[in-house]
């Protein structure tokens, strides 16, 4: 009699280690599933063609710096020199690649206090 219980036990033990190792691998499966889906859905919504607008704000030049106008608004834009203006549209392609942003503004940020400084430099160090 001890033997027929020990082997029920057995198919018993069997029996819930193969139903738990199904389960759990199907819930991965769906899990990965889902994922991959949402993943996606908001890449396709990220990477939507843009309608173009056909107004004086899809200029490609920064604001103060156009063709026209007066030679002190040629030289500078809003305090920014157009070679720091050549140096930050160049950081910009390198790091999105070639006519995938287009740089609308450029003005410079207000000052900081001595803490924000502080900050800045602890926060931007190399290691």
């Amino acid at each position: 009699m001890s033997e027929y219980f020990a082997s029920l036990d057995m198919m018993t033990a069997w029996t819930v280690l193969i139903t738990g190792f199904v389960v759990v691998f199907a819930v991965l499966i769906l899990l990965i599933a889902i994922i991959k889906l949402y993943s996606t859905i908001v890449y396709n919504a990220q990477n939507k063609p843009k309608k173009s607008k056909k107004n004086n704000d899809d200029d490609d030049t920064p604001k103060g710096t156009g063709a026209g106008g007066s030679s002190a608004s040629a030289n500078t834009a809003g305090g920014v020199t157009p070679d720091v203006l050549a140096c930050i549209a160049a950081a910009v392609e390198y790091m999105y690649g070639a006519g995938n942003v287009r740089i609308r503004n450029i003005k410079k940020a207000p000052a900081r206090c001595a803490w924000g400084n502080a900050g800045v430099l602890s926060n931007t160090r190399p290691f």
